[in-house]
């Protein structure tokens, strides 16, 4: 069975699942011991491990906190450090510099207080708690929403009428706000992307819920989704090289979103091992050139990467991804880093070839373009406009039309077919999988001749 059946099964099996919302089996009470927050007993007993075993990952991470020097984030590198290590000089080092007045990240804090409770003197643990509480942010981003959750239940034992009021509202938000309108295909920002398998992680390490269900195609698609999202080339950072993601301005790549995508891959892996696309994302991420040993990107390596989780090849998987909820395709002709890559997205066409990025002007009619498995067209919009062309006669063939109308029906004639018709998304991006040889057979699309029901004019 090929890996696109295997992926729609998979999908209609999914989103299935994902009709019938999972309970909470007794309220928003967790009954979970501490840590409760991203380091569950088998996370913590892998941590240990590397450390006595004196692994690479492990050793990057301890050259910055032996030497006490500074991190990114501070009070969850050496909160982490406390707990793994046993050691609570690093928990007291943490909560100095997280308790200093203005320092505002409610996600070290808690971190720091869960991982660190029994390590730390009452004066700061009352401290941290009192800041947890009162600087509680509303429930009306992806990042509040994990920031909810890790207060929450890292004041379980201290405060647990707070902590249940305040994850019911927060998973209520999830479910009635967020997860809906990821459903209808709003887009995640990549920069929340990491918050949201962090919030994922906390509710089901703790009440056995998988909110991915309330979602559940955007998840099937999403590792899928970001490996075809950076450009083939990897970028050379000071301390180690990053893969990039696309992006369209002109400026250098930014090292900090590189560093959170990567740290959100490496979660996304560890959430769901068994997953159908977790075994090629674990080969594609546990490459040690792009292992991140500097001081933003090391704990984070630290905490997620697993050397020890069996990595398949990525090399069999599709090279083209219709991003329908951002109006954008990604097309790439091999897995290979010196592959061409292209991307259409906000109306412009960008191609990256040695090592370069430049702009494709869109010109209607122009020749197809053949990219890996898939052929990519230029149409223009407008009622009389018409895009032709001829198949290859392969058993399955990918073609993509840009340029067109957004969000507008497009009639498909293809000879000795029936007529059918199909929508464009938000940047006018029209998909076509014809998955039967037909070969030299003409198609021709235009726009529906009905919109909204009623005649064109």
């Amino acid at each position: 069975m090929g890996l696109l059946v295997r992926l729609f099964l998979a999908s209609s099996l999914v989103l299935a699942l994902a009709l019938a919302q999972e309970p909470f089996a007794d309220g928003y009470k967790a009954y979970t011991d501490a840590p409760r927050l991203l380091l569950r007993p088998n996370r913590l007993r892998l941590l240990k491990r590397e450390r006595e075993r004196e692994a690479m990952r492990y050793r990057q991470f301890d050259a910055y906190i032996a030497n006490r020097q500074d991190l990114e984030e501070n009070a969850f590198a050496y909160a982490l450090a406390g707990k793994v290590y046993e050691n609570p000089a690093y928990c007291r080092a943490a909560a100095d510099w997280a308790l200093k007045p203005k320092f505002g990240d409610l996600r070290q804090l808690a971190l720091l207080y869960d991982w660190c409770a029994e390590l730390l003197p009452e004066s700061q643990l009352t401290a941290l708690a009192a800041r947890l509480r009162a600087e509680l942010p509303p429930p009306d981003s992806i990042p509040h929403l994990r920031d909810r959750a890790f207060a929450a239940l890292a004041l379980v034992d201290a405060d647990g009428n707070w902590s249940e009021t305040t994850l019911r509202s927060t998973v209520a938000y999830w479910r009635e706000t967020v997860a809906p309108a990821i459903r209808a295909q709003k887009p995640v920002n990549k920069r929340d992307l990491y918050a949201l398998v962090e919030f994922l992680h906390a509710i089901r390490d703790n009440f056995d819920v998988d909110l991915r269900r309330d979602a559940a195609q955007f998840f099937l698609d999403l590792p899928l989704l970001q490996m075809l999202s950076y450009y083939p080339a990897g970028f050379p950072g000071r301390d180690n090289e990053f893969r990039i993601s696309f992006y369209t301005t002109n400026t250098d790549p930014d090292l900090t979103l590189a560093t959170l995508e990567r740290a959100a891959d490496l979660a996304l892996v560890a959430y769901d091992t068994n997953a159908e696309l977790a075994q090629p994302l674990q080969g594609w991420l546990m490459q040690d050139r792009y292992l991140m040993r500097g001081p933003s990107g090391i704990a984070y390596e630290f905490l997620w990467a697993n050397p020890y989780q069996p990595g398949l090849t990525y090399h069999h998987l599709p090279n083209s991804y219709h991003d329908r909820a951002n109006g954008r395709l990604f097309l790439r002709a091999g897995w290979e880093e010196e592959a061409r890559y292209m991307c259409f997205s906000d109306g412009k066409l960008q191609v990256f070839e040695d090592g370069a990025r430049k702009l494709i002007a869109l010109q209607p009619g122009r020749e197809p373009i053949e990219i890996g498995e898939a052929t990519l067209l230029v149409g223009e919009p407008g009622a009389t406009a018409e895009v032709k062309f001829q198949l290859h006669g392969l058993d399955r063939e990918a073609w993509y039309v840009v340029g067109l109308e957004a969000n507008k029906r497009y009639d498909i004639e293809v000879d000795d077919e029936e007529l059918y018709d199909q929508a464009t998304d938000s940047g006018g991006i029209l998909s076509l999988d014809f998955q039967k040889p037909i070969e030299g057979a003409a198609v021709r699309v235009r726009l529906s001749r009905f919109r909204a029901g009623e005649p064109t004019q």
